[in-house]
Parts: C-alpha cells; sequence; structure tokens
C-alpha cells in the first residue's frame, strides 16, 4: 500500500474505530477469562477460523492488509471497561490494567476447512482474552470489506470487458461523497489494490477543493485529508443548511 495515500498511523486509526464494537459482555467475558473464573456460557478459545468468501489471491492479500491496520489499531473501549467494573465488582484494578493494556497480536495463517469442503480460511491464533474481544470487530471488518470487494472487482471486470471490447480502459476512479471515513478508507484500499485510481479529478496531491454539491459539501482531496478542508466544509455544509431554514 502506497504510504502517501495510507499513511500507517492514521491508517491504524480509522481501522481502530472498529474497536467500538467488541461489547460490554464481551469484555465481561474477556475479563473472568483473564481471573480464570468463567461460568458456563464462556468459550475461551485461541482459534478463529475466517473463512475466504473469494478465491481470488487479491481477496486474501486486501484482507491481510486491513487485518495489520487493526492489529496497530485495536484498543479495548475504556468505556466498557469501566461499566464492567461497575456491573461486576469482581474484576479487579489489576484486571483492568490488563485490559487496557491488551493488544491484537495474533499469528494469522492460511489453511483449509475440512468441514466446509476445503474451503479456505485464515486461521487467527491469539489468546483467548484477546479472541474474546477481538470477534465481533473482525466480523465486522469482514463483513464491511466482503461488500466493498465486491463492488471494486464487478468495476475491475467493466474495465476489463471494455477493453477486451474497444481496446480502451475506461477511468474509474474512488471518489467518496458522504461515506463514513472507515468503509470509504476499506473501499479506497480495494481500489488501490485492484489497480483502479484513487483520487479525484477535481484536486492534485497537495491540493484540496470543495464542492458546493447539490446533496452534499464535498471535500475533493487525496489523502491524508487536511483537517482544516473539513473544518472549512463543515462550515460551508452549515451555511447551506442555514440558508434552508
Amino acid at each position: 500500500m502506497s504510504d502517501e495515500l495510507f499513511p500507517k498511523a492514521r491508517s491504524a486509526e480509522i481501522l481502530g474505530e472498529l474497536s467500538a464494537w467488541t461489547s460490554v459482555a464481551d469484555v465481561m467475558a474477556a475479563a473472568r477469562i483473564l481471573e480464570e473464573r468463567t461460568v458456563p456460557g464462556d468459550q475461551p478459545e485461541n482459534l478463529l477460523l475466517m473463512p475466504l468468501e473469494h478465491t481470488e489471491p487479491a481477496f486474501e492479500q486486501i484482507f491481510v492488509v486491513l487485518l495489520g491496520y487493526l492489529m496497530d489499531g485495536y484498543v479495548v473501549p475504556s468505556q466498557k471497561v469501566a461499566v464492567c467494573r461497575a456491573l461486576d465488582p469482581q474484576i479487579t484494578e489489576a484486571t483492568e490494567t490488563a485490559l487496557q493494556a491488551l493488544r491484537f497480536r495474533p499469528t494469522v495463517l492460511v489453511g483449509r476447512i475440512h468441514a466446509m469442503h476445503d474451503k479456505r480460511a485464515f486461521f487467527i491464533q491469539d489468546q483467548p482474552a484477546a479472541i474474546e474481544l477481538i470477534r465481533a470487530p473482525l466480523n465486522c471488518l469482514m463483513g464491511l470489506y466482503l461488500d466493498k470487494y465486491e463492488y471494486t472487482k464487478s468495476l475491475c471486470d467493466m474495465v476489463a470487458e471494455a477493453e477486451e471490447k474497444t481496446g480502451g480502459r475506461p477511468t474509474i476512479f474512488h471518489r467518496p461523497y458522504a461515506d463514513a471515513c472507515l468503509p470509504s478508507f476499506i473501499e479506497a484500499a480495494c481500489f488501490y489494490s485492484l489497480g483502479l485510481e484513487v483520487g479525484t479529478r477535481f484536486a492534485s496531491p497537495g491540493l484540496a477543493n470543495i464542492d458546493n454539491a447539490y446533496r452534499a459539501v464535498n471535500v475533493q482531496t487525496l489523502p491524508p485529508v487536511d483537517p482544516a478542508v473539513l473544518g472549512a466544509a463543515i462550515q460551508d455544509g452549515q451555511r447551506m443548511l442555514d440558508a434552508l431554514r
């Protein structure tokens, strides 16, 4: 991935948004696992299987990149740890500290699941508490990624078909309008990895432009996005809303 378009620290921060998918119940279960006082219903596991829905090497490779960013960005939500301690007084201060310090540092292998007709899958191994915490964020990531990959792949197939029929390749580039940052980032990663363009026809590297469109104020710039540009767009959008009142 391009360090210019996908700076590592910012990429980790964006994928770290998936931390919010760790529920209070997940944190409580992880605390019990750490304290070795599991209850019926707890199922400590050190392995998580994630089947691959597509056989193309690119599908696997892009997910590995996204997984790496998640590894760097994931933290246990501190507010949920605090709620857990309020709900379960047995959770000690030492466990709270351990949860806050816990990071997702798995061993990742690719293999086949015999029970699923030898379907390829990621075998993600980590300590049981980490697996408990990361399960929902990983499932969310895979769901978002699958949607964005399939959309981008369909565009790539269209470009290939056009080239075969006409000898020319239409230019398709990633231009998010009002998507949230996380799905936009995942889609941009798919565009970049599958050979489509990431950027805009209305801005060049180092420059930015604000498009006062009919339905939205669109910030058109190459990542990483300048916060000042976003601030100006927000103010512009507010003025548009005020004018409608």
